[in-house]
């Protein structure tokens, strides 16, 4: 059949395989129509059986009663033996369209019997036993007359419908042998013709599966006229667009590939520009800050000058004025003389405060200036830990003069790999000496106010390389600092000190150092009552740029 489609070859196969399910089925169908019959056949001899034995009870019971009645003459005996007879009736009625004769000769047996019942009875009733008894000997008779004529009648019932179920059984038989001789042909029919459409198109189907696990260079069989030549033509066709996809798609990755390698250098760019702007808008902000303290400061220390100059130089007119005036105020009574010691002591007490205060302002005036000409310093290639070390003893020494009951645990955690990096040491110096101070201030500060003798005030220094940076942490046991303070470190003027202990300079001047001359970053964490951490992370390319805006 190599010219013939596999279109025609289904259409022939389907229309063979429906003509022989169609015979099977009408020879099933037929078969299972007789068995049907037979069944209901079977069925209808059963409910006869069923009355013929209902009927063999309700006779037991009416003979029962009769008797009963004709000897005892109870009338309750007789109404039993009436509801006896109308059951019996019922089931000879149901048994009469099968069996009408056997139910015409029980019939006259029982109106025999129930005539010879009343006439016993009437001769009982006459006292006349001997009578009673002929007839009842009599109606003995034609009892066993209706047993025998009902027990004829179950088995011919049970006979007929025995030999109804063998029929149907037999006739069941057959109808399964047709439908599985049906199937067998069907399936071996079917078998047949699918061997050879699966014979048909068994080299396509191995191009097609060649093709899928992607071997696009298998062979496919030549175009016929035929379906197989067609789905032949298909699947080349196929073949050549999958070629065509997998170079789209080679070239649709590398799009992608090159698209992604454009939008992290992007996404990058974005990231420096912001950082950049930030920083821009920062230094900014010192800038105009800066001229702003600048000029500021110049015109405060002009008056404020003038102010400690004269303050000092009435301090020494008024000693002066006491030495020459010391013979007018002996002359003086005590109270006067008293009045005007006090008044003089006055005085010298105002002139001192405001020589005091005159000198911290100064203090504040050139912490100003110094913030205003920003950070300065050459960069040159240094130690960090060197530098660390060298800043931490001299901040623990200078606070060790200022109070000599100072006290304090230093920790060292130093990376050993760090090495040498370029950087201004006398601006990371003043940096550290910040944070070192501060963190002096907190801890001493908690142990005052702790009153825990078993309190030790610790300050640990630690230094690490990350390879394009390095890190210096500064971790103090301190007082900590609040959430709602902690972005307000970094401002100027701004000091959690109390009033005369801080100007509030130094972290903002650390802050310039680090981020505008050195393009790094420091940042504060802290819990009240428990720590403090500045963390300063320097790169190892540091930024210039604020050396340049100097210039």
């Amino acid at each position: 059949m190599p010219f013939v489609s596999i279109r025609s070859r289904l259409i022939f196969l389907a229309v063979l395989l429906l003509a022989i399910l169609a015979i099977a089925s009408a020879l099933l169908i037929g078969q299972l129509m007789r068995a049907s019959d037979d069944l209901a056949e079977e069925a209808k001899l059963v409910s006869i059986v069923k009355n013929a034995n209902s009927a063999s009870k309700h006779f037991g019971d009416l003979k029962y009663w009769i008797t009963d009645s004709a000897k005892t003459l109870f009338v309750r005996s007789q109404q039993n033996a009436d509801a006896a007879k109308v059951r019996l009736d019922v089931d000879l009625k149901a048994i009469a369209p099968v069996d009408p004769a056997g139910v015409a000769a029980i019939g006259g047996e029982v109106d025999t019997l129930s005539g010879l019942a009343r006439k016993a009875a009437e001769a009982y009733s006459s006292d006349d036993s001997a009578g009673g008894n002929a007839l009842m000997q009599e109606a003995q008779s034609h009892i066993l007359n209706v047993d025998q004529e009902i027990e004829q009648i179950v088995d011919r019932s049970e006979q007929h419908a025995l030999a109804r179920r063998d029929a149907s059984m037999r006739q069941a038989k057959t109808a399964v042998n047709a439908s599985v001789a049906g199937g067998i042909i069907t399936l071996v029919v079917a078998l047949s013709l699918t061997a050879l459409i699966v014979r048909s198109i068994n080299a396509l189907e191995r191009s097609m599966t060649a093709i899928t696990r992607g071997e696009l260079d298998a062979p496919i069989p030549s175009p016929g006229r035929d379906e197989i030549g067609a789905m032949a033509s298909t699947l080349g066709m196929l073949r050549d667009s999958l070629i065509e996809r997998d170079r789209l798609e080679h070239e649709r990755r590398r799009a992608e590939a090159e698209i992604r390698v454009a939008r992290d250098a992007a996404e990058t760019a974005l990231r420096e520009l912001n950082a950049a702007q930030a920083n821009l808008i920062q230094a900014e902000k010192m800038a105009s800050l800066g001229q702003l303290t600048a000029g500021i400061a110049h015109e405060i220390k002009n008056p404020l000058n003038f102010v400690n100059n004269f303050a000092a130089l009435s301090t020494e007119l008024l000693d002066e004025l006491k030495q020459t005036t010391r013979p007018a105020l002996v002359a003086l009574d005590s109270d006067g003389r008293a009045e005007a010691e006090e008044v003089i002591a006055t005085l010298t007490g105002n002139l001192q405060k405001i020589i005091e205060h005159g000198r911290r302002a100064d203090n504040i005036v050139k912490s100003m200036l110094e913030h205003s000409r920003g950070v300065t310093g050459d960069r040159r290639e240094v130690d960090l830990n060197a530098l660390v070390d060298e800043a931490l003893n001299l901040a623990y020494h200078g606070a060790r003069a200022q109070d000599q009951s100072f006290n304090i645990t230093l920790e060292r955690d130093f990376d050993g790999k760090l090495g040498r990096m370029q950087l201004a040491p006398q601006e990371m110096t003043r940096v550290f000496l910040n944070l070192f101070g501060n963190g002096f201030y907190a801890a001493a500060k908690r142990a005052r106010e702790n009153g825990d003798a078993s309190f030790r005030p610790t300050l640990r220094v630690a230094t690490r390389d990350f390879g394009e940076a390095v890190e210096v942490r500064v971790r103090d046991n301190g007082t900590g600092i609040a959430g709602e303070i902690r972005d307000k470190l970094f401002q100027p003027f701004f000091t959690t000190k109390p009033t005369g202990e801080g100007t509030g300079l130094g972290l903002s001047i650390s802050y310039e150092i680090v981020t505008q001359q050195h393009g790094g970053t420091i940042d504060v964490d802290s819990e009240v009552g428990r720590f403090t951490e500045f963390t300063v992370r320097l790169p190892r390319q540091g930024n210039s740029r604020g050396a340049e805006s100097r210039e």
